[in-house]
């Protein structure tokens, strides 16, 4: 069976890691973190996978869940940081220890149930950037699976075991019709530098498993360079779609990674 995740990074508008702290920043907002974009856009994808009659997994970063106002419905929570977290400190310069990422996971998992009513059971590291100890946190804490790393797709795609009772479901990985290297991020075609085809072809080089998508709520109405016209958002919304609707029109099943992995 051939099986869809669409996933989507709900987190602070446009973020990036700097040095010397551990939580994200919007880029051009002055050392702030802005929300508004991601609120927009997690409105456009709701509308979205009502369409399609999707159920996607919303991988949430707790303090940007507290700042918008979308109703997620039936769609799966999972957990994505607390502050968009460099959790790793490769840009921050700053090592958490072990306690301080269970007490950041465990504070996102509080404010994740109090907004939804549902307790998540899965994780992606902000910045797909994750390492043993993040492993061992999220084993801990009595995570189910992980999504945070990248693989290269094969035919047979599954999720694989990682130790302490944990499942990951990577994001994978491939060549273009150019041979250049492409991922199941969405991230280049927001901007403009891929098509909807790039992704299609990638999924159907997979012929049993889990294919995921990944994206951000932001960017379906801002790119690194700045807010998008109306055109522009109308066009991303189209591209994102028809990405979905050829996968499932390709015989792809759309589910929740938590029921993927059951």
């Amino acid at each position: 069976m051939r099986r869809l995740c669409f996933t989507v990074d709900v987190d602070r508008d446009v973020n990036e890691r700097i040095p010397g702290r551990i939580d994200a920043v919007s880029i051009n907002s002055g050392g702030k973190a802005r929300f508004t974009s991601s609120g927009k856009g997690t409105d456009i994808i709701m509308d979205m996978l009502d369409e399609t009659g999707v159920k996607a997994t919303f991988f949430a970063e707790a303090a940007t869940l507290g700042k918008i106002s979308a109703d997620l419905g039936n769609n799966e929570v999972a957990m994505h940081g607390l502050d968009h977290e460099d959790m790793t400190g490769e840009v921050s310069g700053i090592e958490l220890s072990s306690e301080q990422l269970i007490d950041i996971m465990r504070t996102s998992i509080h404010i994740i149930e109090d907004r939804t009513g549902s307790t998540p059971k899965g994780f992606r590291a902000p910045y797909m950037r994750t390492n043993g100890k993040i492993t061992a946190a999220l084993s801990e804490i009595g995570m189910v699976y992980d999504s945070s790393v990248y693989a290269p797709i094969s035919a047979v795609f599954n999720p694989y075991d990682i130790g302490g009772g944990l499942k990951e479901i990577p994001v994978p990985t491939g060549v273009d019709a150019s041979g250049n290297k492409i991922t199941a991020y969405l991230w280049p075609m927001h901007e403009g530098i891929r098509t909807p085809d790039d992704y299609i072809r990638l999924a159907d080089t997979m012929n049993e498993g889990i294919f995921t998508i990944a994206t951000h709520s932001w960017h379906m109405v801002e790119s690194r360079s700045g807010l998008m016209s109306p055109e522009q958002t109308e066009k991303n919304i189209a591209n994102t779609k028809k990405v979905i609707t050829s996968l499932l029109d390709n015989g792809f099943k759309a589910v929740r990674m938590i029921d993927a992995i059951q």
